[in-house]
């Protein structure tokens, strides 16, 4: 019979290959395109792969290598290929996350009583699902199209005004966007019986990028702090506080870069991995910070970080920032230009901007954002009864007419 030795030897030769297969497949769709470009740019000449990136390909990529990890360290035992089937391909999760771990999802699995309707999950996941479905409907798609139409037509155009708009606008639609899908996952996985991580607990109420990162894409903050922050820090010979920032910092740049192929997407988690060193640094040496001052450098940090996620090349922005900053000069809300008119207010310096109701609604949005109950508290709350499923069904029936059809995810693309 094999000994010990030969079978824990041949377990990570498994383990070590199938990382390093997903690893493979993930960088020649995602990633091959831009490392060869940046290989040219040294003088080179190799051909560009054409290739396409499919949906979702990061998520159900990460899904199998926390599933092989969880195999190789013993936390969770496969029975068949159908169980790990299922585990990856389990569909409200598939193309944008959440990201969960095997032990977790397949127990729920196997359960029996699961696989009966269970009249309460119905209702609280479909009131999760509605909630989500009209953030992505009624709030992120209307948000994209002031987003899509700068990015696309009037960036040349951009002033101090406009450009903060565009990135405020732009940052909450990838909230309602993202939490909207993730929201709907959830709910359609609690119709199932089935739980599954819950990603986001009111991210922008954040004071400091650590509490943001606690409440933002949670499942993906806890796969890296699990399977490569802690490897990292494991790796080296001593855990001191400086190895555990740099290990802090380069977590970050890996996200940024999972996150997608780019020069934005690594100076994306370069700007949070440096937030993040200062945050811990700030706690550590117990320094005051005047709680609205936190607020708004957490908002700042994520701000800024989402101008590189949002834009398509480095460039584009640091002409964004160019405008944010003032240095492509300032045209003044409408309404501010007409009161100028009107009492003849050094009126040849000033040029209309922005709409004057669309910063209105934003602001309300924003108050919004920062004043009402998530959808986590609302399912928590909710009491399910006749009156309330007529409010349901009503608001299900009007986001059916707000769909529209060039709707997309943003996150489907990563």
């Amino acid at each position: 019979p094999p000994s010990k030795n030969t079978d824990n030897k041949k377990r990570k030769i498994i383990f070590i290959s199938g990382i390093i297969f997903n690893i493979l497949f993930l960088g020649y769709f995602k990633y091959s395109k831009f490392l060869i470009e940046n290989i040219n740019y040294l003088g080179f000449n190799f051909p560009i792969p054409n290739v396409t990136i499919s949906p979702g390909i990061s998520f159900f990529t990460i899904t199998q290598i926390v599933c092989l990890v969880d195999f190789y360290q013993g936390v969770t035992k496969n029975k068949s290929l159908l169980d790990y089937i299922l585990f990856v391909i389990f569909f409200p999760h598939i193309l944008a996350g959440p990201i969960y771990q095997h032990k977790n999802i397949t127990k729920q699995f196997d359960d029996e009583t699961n696989k009966k309707i269970n009249w309460e999950n119905l209702a609280r996941g479909l009131t999760i699902f509605i909630i989500g479905l009209a953030k992505k409907v009624m709030l992120a798609d209307w948000l994209a199209g002031h987003v899509n139409d700068v990015f696309s037509e009037k960036l040349s155009e951009l002033t101090l005004f406009d450009s903060w708009l565009v990135i405020i606008c732009y940052t909450m639609q990838l909230y309602f966007d993202f939490s909207g899908y993730s929201d709907m996952a959830v709910g359609i996985s609690q119709m199932l019986n089935i739980n599954i991580p819950i990603n986001f607990n009111s991210p922008y109420k954040a004071y400091g990028i650590i509490d943001f990162w606690n409440r933002w894409h949670m499942s993906l903050t806890n796969a890296i702090t699990n399977y490569i922050y802690t490897p990292m820090l494991r790796a080296f010979n001593n855990i001191t506080f400086f190895n555990a920032m740099t290990a802090t910092f380069l977590s970050m740049m890996i996200s940024g870069i999972w996150h997608g192929a780019g020069w934005t997407f690594v100076i994306f988690g370069a700007i949070h991995g440096t937030g993040l060193v200062i945050n811990h640094v700030w706690k550590k040496y117990k320094l005051w910070m005047w709680r609205p001052l936190g607020y708004f450098l957490t908002a700042f940090t994520v701000l800024m970080g989402n101008v590189f996620f949002r834009a398509e090349s480095v460039n584009q922005a640091f002409k964004i920032l160019r405008a944010m900053f003032g240095f492509d000069g300032v045209k003044w809300p409408e309404k501010i230009v007409n009161l100028a008119e009107r009492f003849n207010i050094f009126i040849d310096k000033w040029e209309a901007g922005p709409g004057f109701m669309n910063i209105i609604y934003y602001a309300i949005l924003i108050l919004f954002i920062a004043l009402a109950p998530n959808s986590n508290q609302i399912k928590k709350n909710m009491k399910p009864n006749i009156y309330y499923a007529i409010i349901l069904a009503f608001a299900f029936y009007l986001m059916i007419f707000e769909l529209g059809e060039e709707a997309e995810f943003v996150y489907f693309r990563f």
